[in-house]
């Protein structure tokens, strides 16, 4: 089986539990704050043309589409995009939904005015070949917004591995779980110390390949997370805090 299949089958399993991560967003401060984030970097213009790259249960396609925007969205695995189809039915939401690589994309040259595309580059085989296929389906002066965290770096720094134990003691003696779970914990374990991005630091490695593949501008900002997490979320997640690494054509 190659690595891409497997990651596909890994998160195939878990689409059910991202979708009630989805639904606890929907129903909170998330729902606007992410929205806004996303309309802030966005370019200028009142109804963009939006893919939504590992659209997972149908976040985006929910809060961008209601914004009045034109959302397709794309995700590599068939229930992810059940539960993003059965997501946007009960909020009364229309958006294109379709199975797809995202590593090889099925749409023309200059198809869309904005790329978003949230917690899904850490786990790409290929991420190179996916930000060049990204690039070539934006169109001139559209961006690209990726959100992000580094991980598992702490798997390949032994100064961060220490610190990050630490602090895996500290949630769970506070919350009474763990930083992060999933439903197949040992697959998740042994696909991360075989990932791509796994050791890489971002979000400077994202905003290199975007300068080599040609885009005009490149952009980071390293706070989102006061904006888009609660305070506990903040916490758990203060070891890998989420970027946002972007780029206009």
């Amino acid at each position: 089986m190659n690595l891409n299949t497997r990651i596909k089958n890994y998160w195939e399993g878990e689409a059910q539990g991202y979708s009630e991560a989805i639904e606890d967003e929907l129903n909170g401060f998330e729902r606007k704050a992410w929205a806004d984030l996303v309309l802030e970097y966005a370019p200028s213009r009142d109804c963009l043309d939006i893919l939504d790259i590992g659209t997972g249960p149908g976040f985006f396609p929910i809060v961008l589409t209601q914004g009045g925007h034109n959302v397709t969205g794309i995700d590599l695995t068939e229930n992810m995009i059940e539960f993003a189809r059965f997501n946007l039915a009960r909020e009364g939401v229309n958006a294109n939904l379709m199975t797809m690589d995202c590593q090889n994309l099925k749409f023309p040259d200059n198809s869309f005015d904005l790329l978003v595309c949230r917690n899904l580059t850490w786990t790409l085989d290929d991420p190179a070949r996916a930000y060049k296929e990204w690039y070539r389906v934006l169109r001139p002066g559209g961006r690209i917004l990726i959100f992000d965290a580094c991980w598992y770096l702490h798997r390949f720094d032994e100064n961060l591995k220490i610190a990050y134990e630490k602090k895996e003691k500290e949630v769970l003696m506070k919350y009474g779980h763990p930083m992060h779970q999933h439903k197949n914990q040992a697959e998740d374990d042994a696909l991360s110390r075989k990932l791509f991005m796994s050791d890489k630091v971002r979000p400077q490695w994202d905003l290199d390949i975007m300068l080599k593949l040609g885009f005009s501008k490149v952009f980071a900002d390293t706070s989102v997370g006061e904006r888009v997490l609660n305070e506990e979320q903040q916490d758990r997640n203060s070891m890998h805090p989420p970027f946002l690494a972007g780029g206009e054509k």
